[in-house]
């Protein structure tokens, strides 16, 4: 006979029935296939357009209000395909085309540019000490970076497989691909973790009570509790890139690479609690 915490820990890995995602607005126009968006400390969105590979210089980056209105549909052009990013005081950090492009921010000047040991580069985190991390979809691993330049494989081995968004939070990284993986960054021990369904994983957001946000390619938004539960946020227009989250706003920010837009999420409610994911719709 099936015990109740047996019951309760099978039930918590089931995925849940999607809920209709609260969108508060969506952008559309000069997109080209926006990949990644970072939320930035002056409550604008920077959102990179790989231009799908199509010729050197072709992508872009686009900034937003925080309304979802066009500040620039360009300020940064001429880039190869740009994918993650990660702001780290006040230097902004860009995958393009196996390499690490670092531009001063609010500038945007190229302050610097790192050729990548990778095959496909992807996603990027800074940790505060400037290790930087860089997953390696194709090679299957993430590349660390020290402050002199040495690369290395991070871990030493190749074990992230389909190695894709990546996410730092003190001494924890956050890895995706076909799992969900935690690292510890003081002994490197990996542990996977969420449901067998949480796979392909694109996007990776931490909010404030410790709740993951998770987006799969082409997929909707995932909430993944510290109790183990799950929440599916869907709706129209909902496939997404690299999303972001802006804790200050209560947004999660989605890039549909496919349909050239940026939906966002209302994750905060108007009394400025955030909605847990036991509670929504209960």
């Amino acid at each position: 006979m099936i015990t109740l915490i047996a019951f309760l820990s099978v039930l918590a890995m089931q995925q849940p029935i999607p809920v209709p995602a609260n969108i508060v607005w969506v952008t559309s126009g000069e997109f080209c296939e926006p990949e990644t968006v970072l939320p930035l400390p002056d409550d604008t969105l920077l959102i990179s357009n790989v231009c799908g590979f199509k010729k050197p210089g072709s992508g872009f980056l686009t900034l937003l209000n925080s309304d979802g209105n066009v500040i620039d549909w360009r300020i940064v052009d001429g880039l190869d395909a740009p994918l993650g990013m990660a702001l780290q005081e006040d230097r902004l950090f860009i995958i393009d085309m196996n390499r690490v492009k670092i531009f001063s921010w609010p500038e945007y000047k190229l302050l610097e540019v790192i050729d990548l040991n990778t095959e496909v580069a992807n996603d990027i985190a800074v940790a505060n000490d400037d290790t930087i991390y860089v997953s390696d979809t194709a090679g299957h691993k993430v590349v660390q970076i020290e402050k002199d330049g040495a690369q290395s494989v991070f871990t030493g081995k190749s074990q992230f497989q389909g190695a894709n968004g990546i996410h730092i939070d003190g001494k924890t990284l956050f890895i995706g691909g076909i799992r969900l993986w935690q690292v510890d960054l003081v002994d490197q021990s990996v542990t996977a973790i969420g449901p067998d369904w949480l796979t392909d994983i694109d996007g990776i957001e931490m909010e404030p009570d410790g709740t993951l946000q998770i987006t799969p390619v082409a997929g909707p938004l995932i909430r993944f509790c510290n109790s183990g539960e799950s929440e599916i946020l869907e709706g129209d227009g909902i496939s997404s890139a690299n999303h972001g989250y802006a804790a200050k706003l209560g947004l999660a920010l989605i890039p549909t690479g496919f349909d050239n837009t940026v939906v966002a999420i209302r994750i905060i409610e108007n009394d400025g609690d955030t909605v847990s994911c036991q509670s929504r719709g209960s």
